[in-house]
């Protein structure tokens, strides 16, 4: 109409927002108290009985006081690219009473789905393990060191390259002859100086889960891991090696015994031997622990009319496990992969189908070759040469699988029967191993089982 101005014509375009979604945390406290004793038998206390004295144990009260929180937050939401993006972080602080003080462990990751389907996920987490009880306060109690060798005797002086310097500067004469006709005796118990183990670990990994296959999913992740400060128990052998072997003379390991000088001892040692009871054994930090894998993770889930199938694959992949245990060598690895008890590959695979009432279960077991004793015999460790091929009789007991079947009928909601058989091939642990220890524990040990119950609530 006339007289009236005419606006220009915009365009309007949709605006995409991101749905964010709310941001969750969590805080709170906690305060701990522990306390853990024992009292022998008062003969037993004394040493007057065939076994070691073992003194009472009434250590301090464990205590510590902690504050924690979570934090997620939804960064992005239903963008392209970004259907999903959001970030977690945790911490807690504790502190300890005694040697430990306080320790921090902390966590942040990350969560980032492209698309519905996928979604990639890393973590990065610093976790921390105080000494407990008994490895701090356990009282020095008799202990023996059967078959120990002394390092500065004539006939190992020549075992460490820093032996004959070392026990010359401890005075002890060169061709001395040390022997100890039964046992070391010494003493061993905690060490109230000991500090908080700390880990680092780092995951990074993905899911899947595509909507053109619904009740299937698959999951894999990278993970790896380092102990520093660990604790170990270290016997009188090792500390008595670890002060000679040093390339130092003055170190901490031989401050941890005393040796007898060229007259007879205060409980009548022979000339330069170690003073009976002289030497504490006990925990220290020192070693290392370093673990590096793979772990995948398949599932599905699916009704077929009357019929319902669930199955799911697990599989691990060990591509580093090494113990970095040597005081003297803190960069020297021995290596666990592949050893007994600790394969490279392991996996399992469930199936379960069910009709009405009745549900039949099957489970694959699968354990990797291994090594009858170190690996470092037999393969090249850091660069190393391996240290004898001729080590074993065989080089790895094989790869083993493992087969079980199970029968359930639920006759009701407060009734059900089952029979079953595992390991149905009959598979015995390999080449004499007994399955109950060293490592063997890993294997089936009785062959073939049946068995069958029933589940009744009242």
């Amino acid at each position: 109409p006339a007289g009236v101005q005419r606006l220009p014509q915009r365009r309007f375009e949709p605006v995409v927002r991101a749905a964010r979604g709310p941001v969750g945390f969590a805080i709170g406290a906690e305060y701990r108290r522990e306390t853990n004793d024992y009292t022998q038998d008062p003969l037993v206390d004394a040493g007057l009985t065939f076994y070691n004295a073992i003194p009472t144990f009434n250590p301090p009260a464990f205590e510590v006081k902690e504050i924690y929180g979570e934090l997620r937050v939804p960064i992005l939401a239903n963008m392209p690219f970004f259907h999903e993006l959001t970030l977690t972080g945790a911490g807690r602080i504790a502190d300890y009473k005694g040697r430990t003080g306080t320790v921090y462990a902390y966590n942040g990751g990350v969560e980032w789905s492209p698309i519905e389907d996928i979604r990639f996920r890393a973590q990065y987490a610093r976790s921390v393990r105080a000494p407990n009880l008994t490895e701090l306060f356990t009282p020095a109690g008799q202990n023996f060191a059967p078959g120990f060798l002394d390092p500065c005797d004539v006939a190992n002086i020549g075992d460490g390259p820093n032996r004959a310097a070392n026990c010359a500067a401890a005075g002890v004469p060169v061709g001395a002859s040390i022997p100890y006709l039964q046992s070391l005796p010494y003493l061993s118990g905690g060490n109230p100086d000991l500090d908080a183990e700390k880990s680092d670990s780092w995951t990074i990994g993905g899911v899947l889960q595509p909507r053109f296959l619904p009740g299937f999913s698959a999951s894999v992740d990278y993970y790896n891991i380092t102990v520093n400060n660990v604790i170990v128990p270290l016997d009188a052998q090792t500390i008595v090696d670890a002060c000679y072997d040093a390339e130092t003379p003055v170190n901490s390991f031989c401050g941890l015994f005393t040796r007898n000088g060229a007259g007879a001892g205060p409980n009548q040692e022979a000339p330069y031997q170690i003073i009976s009871n002289s030497l504490l054994s006990g925990p220290v930090n020192f070693a290392k622990l370093k673990v590096r894998g793979i772990d995948v993770e398949a599932a599905y889930r699916k009704n077929f009319g009357e019929f319902a199938l669930n199955t799911r694959i697990q599989y691990t992949h060990v591509l580093q496990n090494d113990n970095f245990l040597d005081p003297l060598r803190p960069d020297f690895a021995d290596r666990v992969r592949y050893e007994l008890g600790d394969p490279a590959d392991a996996f399992n695979w469930n199936v379960e189908l069910k009709h009405g009432k009745v549900t039949l279960g099957y489970q694959m077991r699968y354990i990797g070759k291994m090594t009858p004793g170190n690996v470092e015999n037999i393969q090249s460790v850091q660069g190393r040469d391996p240290e004898n091929e001729d080590a074993f009789d065989i080089r790895y007991y094989p790869d083993v699988f493992y087969h079980d079947l199970r029968l359930q009928v639920d006759v009701n909601d407060k009734f059900n029967a089952y029979i079953g058989v595992d390991n149905i091939a009959d598979r015995l642990p390999p080449y004499g191993l007994t399955g109950i220890g060293g490592g063997s524990g890993i294997y089936n040990n009785i062959g073939r089982f049946f068995y069958a119950g029933a589940v009744a609530k009242f």
